[in-house]
């Protein structure tokens, strides 16, 4: 539950329900959907990593990718 309209602009934490964000990609570039599934490790390792640094960091308790 978010309270705006106050001078200090209370914000309470998000339910861990409410926080899981998941999608797929379908990569339709001959060059992108001939890559390896290392390569596309690779990508979801970068993302994790900016999630993880400033300023999202502050607001990303974990973050995981799943490859399938």
């Amino acid at each position: 539950m978010c309270e705006i309209g106050k001078a200090d602009m209370e914000i309470d934490p998000i339910p861990a329900s409410h926080t899981t964000i998941s999608g797929a990609i379908t990569a339709t570039n001959v060059i992108m959907a001939n890559w390896s599934r290392q390569m596309w490790q690779n990508v979801v390792n970068r993302a994790i990593r900016m999630l993880a640094s400033a300023p999202f960091g502050l607001h990303f308790f974990t973050a995981t990718v799943t490859l399938t």
